[in-house]
């Protein structure tokens, strides 16, 4: 009885001595001091209403006290991600919202629109041909187009521009911001590549319309450079089509010249022909001495036969029959004379093959002089069809270059701002809202994966 009256002491003792102590040792306490109750049958032991405020004891049975997260670690936490969404997010719109709003100067924009065409204007009588070259020309209408957008964003632009224009001077002016102003000392290259960034040059392939939108930091400098893109744009389709036209005529003149050397070169060959030959038209004159000789051997044979039949019932003694032996001598020698001319038996053997003989060539002679006869003749006639066909197309090049135009229509011209257009404010600082912020979430996630892949 002692003994069972001292464990109650023991365990008041232990519990008043646990008043000191952390939170985890006096929940051990209060745990053993149940166990010795219920074995003495008696009403579990609590600390006083006070102590559990001191130390509050979580259910020892029902969780587990090593996986709970310390509420100091928690705090902590959270403070630093509302630091860094306050560095990272609010503090750089907070400065894009200051300069967009008070710093940033005003841009004002004066554009213009313009389509390249190709005027043709067909002369009369004109050919196929020449229909042919006018659809090729306005089907380069697109690539005209191309070629000076291309041209308005170029260093070459910058360069005519400067001629001019002091761009450096409309850019780089005291009351522009900071940011927006370009350099005083800047190179070429920062120029063109600030100047790609102050021209908006686009063109529209389904209607062939081109549009350029030209900024600057006042009305007048934006009108002035869009005016003077104009003309610069005026000026190089001019240029182009120009030279395009004059290496078409230059070309056509280059063929007639080799054309006309050609020509003089074939009739050079067929004078020293005809003085070879002493004849002004070979083919003429050995067909008239053949003629003529055809003509001399009909004539030959009708007096045979008429001799033959007078011999029937004359004498041979008889006038008559002398009269047509003396003509037959005669022919007979005037045969003879062509034969010498031409060539002997050329006479011979034409004359058989008019009357159906066998005989179908002339002799090596006159059938040598017409063949080189008709090599040169053959090579003068080209050369003249050959001339005549250059001298129509350099009049044909030249009606082209005189009726085809190809300028620039630009339908929109420039005007004067009268209100800025750029920057927007608004739209600026909620794109630079959405880019920090998402910039910060990504960087809070992968502080989170490699802080738990680490732990």
């Amino acid at each position: 009885m002692p003994a069972a009256m001292g464990e109650p002491e023991s365990t008041a003792e232990t519990l008043i001595q646990a008043k000191a102590k952390p939170v985890r040792p006096a929940a051990r306490v209060v745990a053993e001091g149940d166990r010795v109750a219920s074995r003495l049958r008696l009403k579990p032991v609590r600390p006083p209403q006070t102590e559990r405020a001191r130390f509050p004891l979580p259910d020892v049975e029902g969780s587990d006290l090593s996986a709970a997260l310390p509420r100091r670690r928690r705090q902590r936490r959270s403070i630093g991600l509302w630091v860094s969404f306050f560095l990272m997010v609010a503090l750089p719109t907070i400065a894009a919202g200051v300069y967009y709003g008070f710093f940033v100067s005003n841009q004002y924009v004066s554009e213009f629109r313009f389509a390249v065409r190709n005027q043709n204007f067909s002369p009369a009588g004109a050919t196929a041909a020449s229909t042919a070259l006018g659809t090729a020309a306005r089907s380069g209408a697109f690539t005209d187009n191309f070629l000076v957008v291309d041209y308005i964003t170029s260093r070459q632009a910058v360069e005519d521009l400067m001629k001019t224009v002091d761009l450096r001077q409309m850019y780089s002016r005291q009351n522009v911001d900071w940011l927006s102003r370009l350099g005083t000392s800047v190179t070429m290259e920062n120029l063109v590549t600030y100047w790609q960034s102050m021209i908006d040059a686009t063109f529209d392939m389904s209607t062939g319309l081109a549009l350029v939108r030209v900024r600057a930091f006042t009305p007048e400098d934006a009108f002035t450079i869009a005016a003077t893109l104009v003309k610069q744009s005026e000026r190089l389709i001019n240029e182009i089509s120009a030279r395009s036209r004059l290496d078409a005529v230059r070309f056509a003149e280059g063929d007639v010249s080799r054309a006309e050397q050609r020509l003089r070169d074939a009739r050079a060959q067929m004078h020293k022909f005809r003085d070879s030959e002493q004849t002004p038209d070979a083919a003429r004159t050995a067909g008239g001495t053949l003629d003529l000789a055809m003509k001399l051997r009909g004539e030959l044979a009708g007096l045979q036969s008429q001799l033959a039949s007078l011999r029937t019932y004359m004498d041979a003694s008889a006038p008559s029959v002398k009269v047509i032996e003396s003509r037959i001598s005669a022919t007979t020698k005037q045969i003879a004379t062509i034969e010498r001319e031409l060539g002997k038996g050329d006479v011979a053997r034409a004359a058989g093959t008019n009357a159906g003989g066998g005989a179908t060539a002339s002799s090596p002679v006159i059938s040598e002089m017409l063949s080189n006869y008709e090599d040169v003749d053959l090579s003068r006639q080209f050369a003249e069809k050959y001339y005549e066909t250059t001298l129509s197309a350099l009049e044909l090049a030249r009606s082209e270059a005189a009726s085809q135009h190809t300028y620039v229509a630009t339908y929109v011209q420039p005007a004067l701002a009268q209100a800025s257009e750029y920057p927007q404010r608004f739209v600026s600082v909620l794109i630079v809202l959405l880019s920090v912020a998402a910039i910060w979430f990504i960087s809070v996630m992968v502080f989170f994966s490699i802080r738990d892949h680490v732990a």
